[in-house]
């Protein structure tokens, strides 16, 4: 039983992950020959003040990446 968890921003409407879901769904069933009944799609939507980038949260022009050192 495949499980696919996507993490994203809010903000996609429900018609662009039906699609995803659809696309990802058909492609996990053809490549892994499994039922499209036992895959699963989950989308998580997370807050930009939830989320950093290199040490900045997104959404939050404040906030200074962090520094990258070698």
């Amino acid at each position: 039983m495949p499980i696919v968890k996507i993490e994203m921003l809010p903000g996609r409407g429900q018609e662009a992950k039906q699609k995803v879901a659809t696309e990802i769904t058909n492609v996990l069933a053809r490549e892994f020959e499994v039922d499209a009944a036992h895959i699963y799609v989950m989308f998580s939507e997370v807050a930009g003040g939830d989320w950093a980038v290199a040490g900045r949260f997104l959404g939050d022009p404040s906030t200074k990446p962090a520094k990258v050192t070698s």
